[in-house]
């Protein structure tokens, strides 16, 4: 049983739980592949509704010593159906970022010293604990995060945990712990193949080795021989112990099983896949020959990852053996990640080679470029002998034949009796005397020389001449050697860019953060060292973009831009000719006290305006008792509360108690009589049916029909042109008519600003965004059908409607007679049959409360995080496991989890009507494939199987039992009431 507390902001406890009070209790830690990222560590949990830690900010998990914790700080928090849950992450990452170290530049240190060193310097409040490395350290930290100085350490060989130690209700101690390698090397021996080592994944390579030449460390130069150090003379015996037959005389090491599974085929056998490996560091044959089998019994193998669940929680790092008996090799691995549920105690663990998520494209990575390093290390007995005939030549210098490049030992430079490498000198010429520039490289850093061509013709010459430095060894640039060229991707800090316009009237300054236009200053050369150096840069503040931050927790809260005054803000449209015009402006006059602004040119504001003092209109004043004189004139109006008038007019049509406007989009049950059977009569069915429930007439319903034929068919996917721009889409042929994009982008745009958010290839989305469109820009009356939108919908004369919408909503070049005949067909096919009301009987899938979670239509998905079309919607009632009931009768056409993996367990129902319903995520099924249900029977359990956030139904209606596209699924909302 662990113990676990909630923390809060000031990292003081506020609860304490055992691990048996929680629903769900996850902890997860991950050794990374890449060396210089930290540990993974994070914890999920859950537990019944708890006021005293709903806002909680860290969680602490007891599982080690008596008060020693993991601590983790909390990212998301969640309230939903009586239970809190949060998702949190080791707080350690997050803190050491936040503490600088200024300048820290150890030189053959400890690791002890150099970490103590780094805390100090940057004010942290952590302290070190163990620290096993041995080894030194030399290197720099520079205005760098203590988190990544700790990154760059691993880097050099080690690992870190971190901890904390709780005193009463606080946290009384912080430690870092560095170890040589995370766990311990422990006797613990798996069998490829054991039950209890479950195959995860297995990755063939494409470049396995079966045999390696390995190499050690070169004989100096001296006879023009550069001979590496071999293994031949060593020689191995299984019987004796050894885990290959390696016999003397031999230089390689060969698995020959290995060879036999993956070697290449040669007249009826086998011969081993060789490359060279080669160990720098190593003098002893014994030691070579040890290492390059370590080299092969990794890469003579493919790649598995195994999990576990026999060992416990604090197997982290810990190293483990492998053995394959079917191919006679074993190697040792380690359990890179370690799962523990701590409500029920069970840890499962991964070890081998990690090939999860993105760790196997940085493993699969790393393989490939160790493989072709191995390939890049290759030396022929040839290539070693000629290198090592001219390897003295260039060590002397550029030679008789001349060359570019000279390699300078301590004696030819005077600075010492050693002939190892004192400095390296590149010139322009062939030879010392026949060159004019010069650039030296050695331990103070990069220097540039110069002199008449023939006036230095020795190395001493060179190395005593004036050099001005570019760059020296500690990373300190010369910027006066920036003459020209593109800065790309430099990180510029505590310095001031400055940037002159145009006849310098004025200058750019980014400084401190903040972006500014100032007065033009003359600068030529700054004395920083001089207290007020500033003012020799800075001219007159005209504007400037700054930062802003809260004074009550110090840390940043925005960003503004600041006008001072005597000068204009405005932000303007340019007019192509190097002039431009205000479209917001801060006048001159504005001040502090008494702030102003102008706004030029037609706009539009979406969203409530809340005014505080008087507004005047073109000379009326609009205060709070009305407004005096003239006629008040406004595109849109929007009325919270109640609203007394004598009379009512919309678009000309007389609004009172005896009736109004219908509007919005139209509903529709998805209904059809009897009589409609056919595919395209459906399709004009569906508009008939919806134009009649938004408040058209019969007649200005068959108007809407007869020009939907003439421009479409009644198709929603209809294209006038495969998608050129310029062209129409839909049932009414949307057009851009600028041609600078295609008619369904056109129309999705419109549906955007029209806020439709069904999919938009349907009729149903389509004849919304026509009840929106027709009175927002696109219905124009003409003075032969003088009629608004509103009037049209009210029209009884077929012909009268049917042309009016011709004129005023498509308006084309010429006229459509033929369209009132169409109109007048589908009046005389419609108009005596009934449209259906009450959904067809259908009933919601569970009982009330009823709470929708998600719509029907695009979103952001909650899994991914991407866009995607929500074929359903989601719904709950407060129980995690309520009964789901059958929406309608019918039969069971698919029951089980083999549909769709992210559905999973689901039901499907096929209705009398054609229909069908589907019902996913469920937690069981109660019915099966073939068996007839009635309305309201029992078919499962709501759960949360597939990719779901929590328990929900994921609730559909649909035409096709597998849909071939999104336009083949209904909206519940249009057959229940929800």
């Amino acid at each position: 049983m662990s113990n676990i507390l909630f923390l809060d902001k000031m990292q003081q406890v506020i609860k304490s739980y055992d691990s048996n009070e929680f629903i769900e209790c996850v902890q997860t830690k991950e050794i990374t592949t890449n060396a210089s990222e930290l540990m993974n560590d994070t914890i999920s949990v859950s537990l019944p509704f708890d006021e005293t830690i709903k806002d909680a900010s860290y969680i602490a998990v007891n599982d080690t010593k008596e008060q020693e914790f993991s601590l983790y700080r909390i990212l998301t928090a969640k309230d939903e159906d009586n239970s809190l849950s949060f998702e949190a992450i080791n707080f350690a990452v997050d803190e050491l970022d936040n503490f600088i170290i200024k300048d820290i530049r150890p030189k053959d240190r400890s690791f002890s010293y150099v970490i103590n060193q780094l805390l100090s310097d940057s004010g942290c409040d952590w302290v070190l604990g163990v620290c096993e490395p041995i080894k030194t350290v030399s290197s720099t930290f520079y205005y760098t995060s203590m988190r990544e100085a700790i990154k760059a350490l691993q880097e050099l060989g080690a690992e870190f945990t971190f901890s904390i130690e709780i005193t009463g209700n606080k946290i009384t101690k912080k430690i870092i712990n560095c170890y040589n390698q995370i766990g311990k090397i422990t006797n613990k021996r798996f069998e490829y193949g054991d039950e209890v080592l479950k195959i995860v994944h297995q990755q063939d390579r494409t470049n396995i080795v079966t045999a390696l030449i390995g190499r050690g460390k070169g004989e100096e130069v001296g006879d023009g021989y550069g001979r590496r150090l071999e293994f031949s003379d060593v020689e191995w015996k299984k019987s004796n112990g050894k885990p290959l037959d390696k016999p003397k005389g031999q230089n390689w090491i060969e698995y020959p099983e290995m060879t036999k599974e993956y070697g290449i085929p040669s007249n009826g056998k086998m011969l081993p896949r060789k490359t060279v490996v080669v160990f720098d560091d190593v003098e002893d044959a014994n030691e070579l020959l040890q290492k390059t089998y370590d080299q092969l019994a990794y890469y003579c193998r493919p790649l598995v990852q195994f999990s576990t669940e026999i060992l416990g929680s604090d197997s982290i790092g810990n190293t483990v053996s492998i053995h394959r008996g079917d191919r006679n090799y074993h190697y040792q691995t380690r359990v890179f990640k370690v799962v523990t549920d701590r409500v029920n105690g069970r840890v499962q663990a991964s070890l081998g080679d990690n090939l999860s998520g993105n760790s196997i494209n940085r493993q699969l990575s790393q393989v490939q470029s160790n493989i072709s390093d191995l390939d890049s290390n290759k030396m022929t007995w040839y290539d070693s002998t000629e290198i090592g005939k001219y390897q003295d030549d260039i060590m002397r210098g550029a030679g008789a034949n001349g060359g570019s490049i000279y390699m300078v030992n301590g004696i030819e430079a005077g600075v010492s009796q050693s002939r190892e490498t004192y400095e390296q000198v590149f010139m322009d010429g062939p030879k010392i005397q026949y060159s004019k520039y010069f650039m030296i490289q050695n331990n103070a850093g990069i220097s540039f020389k110069q002199c008449k061509k023939g006036q230095w013709t020795t190395i001493k010459d060179v190395h005593n001449g004036a050099s001005t430095t570019a760059w020296t060894l500690d990373g300190t640039f010369n910027a006066s050697f920036i003459a020209a060229g593109i800065l790309a991707g430099v990180l510029i800090q505590g310095v001031v860019v400055k940037s002159i316009g145009s006849n310098s009237f004025f200058q750019s300054v980014l400084s401190n953060g903040a972006f500014s236009i100032e007065q033009y200053k003359k600068t030529n050369n700054v004395d920083y060292t001089k207290p007020n150096w500033q003012k020799d840069v800075h001219g007159g503040k005209v504007g400037e973009f700054i930062g802003t931050y809260n004074g009550d927790t110090k840390k940043a809260n925005g960003s503004a831009l600041i006008n001072y005054p005597g000068y204009i803000f405005s932000i303007n449209q340019d007019n192509g000719n190097g002039t431009s015009t205000p479209v917001f402006q801060v006048p001159s006059n504005s001040t502090f006290d008494n702030p102003k602004f102008k706004l030029f040119g037609d706009g539009t504001l979406y969203g409530d305006i809340n005014i505080k003092g008087s507004l005047t209109v073109n000379g009326v004043k609009i205060d709070t008792n009305g407004y005096s004189g003239g006629e008040l004139r406004v595109d849109s109006l929007k009325v919270n509360g109640r609203t007394d008038t004598n009379e009512l007019y919309v678009n000309g049509v007389k609004i009172d108690k005896n009736g109004g406007s219908s509007g919005g989009g139209g509903g529709w049950n998805g209904q059809y009589p009897p009589e409609v059977t056919s595919d395209r009569d459906k399709r004009y069915w569906q508009i008939w049916a919806m134009a009649i429930g938004a408040g058209f007439s019969k007649q200005a319903a068959a108007a809407l029909l007869g020009n939907a034929q003439g421009e479409s068919d009644a198709d929603p996917t209809a294209d006038e042109s495969n998608g050129a721009p310029g062209f129409g889409y839909g049932v009414w042929q949307w057009t851009d008519s600028s041609g600078a994009s295609s008619g369904r982008v056109y129309m999705i745009n419109l549906m955007t600003r029209a806020g439709v958010t069904d999919n938009p290839d349907t009729i149903t989305a389509q004849f919304k965004l026509l009840m929106w469109h027709a009175p927002n820009g696109q219905w124009f009356a003409t003075s032969a059908y003088p009629y608004s939108w509103s009037q049209f919908m009210a029209l009884t004369d077929i012909n009268t409607a049917t042309q009016a919408f011709v004129a005023n909503f498509e308006r084309p070049l010429n006229g459509h007679p033929e369209r009132s005949t169409w109109a007048q067909e589908w009046y005389n096919k419609f108009v005596n049959l009934e449209i259906s009301s009450g959904g067809g009987g259908y009933i919601a899938p569970i009982s009330s409360p009823i709470t929708v979670t998600s719509e029907m239509g695009w979103r952001t998905s909650p899994i991914t995080g991407a866009q995607e079309f929500h074929n359903a919607i989601d719904l709950v009632n407060g129980n995690p496991t309520t009964p789901i009931l059958a929406s309608g009768d019918g039969q069971v056409v698919q029951a089980g989890s083999n549909y769709y993996d992210w559905y999973g367990n689901y039901t499907v129902i096929k209705h009398a009507d054609g229909l069908y319903t589907g019902y996913a995520h469920q937690s069981r099924i109660d019915v099966s494939v073939g068996q007839n249900v009635k309305k309201g029977q029992q078919i499962g359990l709501m759960g949360a199987t597939g990719p779901v956030t929590g328990p929900h139904l994921h609730f559909q209606f649909m035409d096709e039992y597998w849909p071939s596209s999104n336009a083949h699924f209904k909206n519940p909302r249009d057959y229940i009431n929800f």
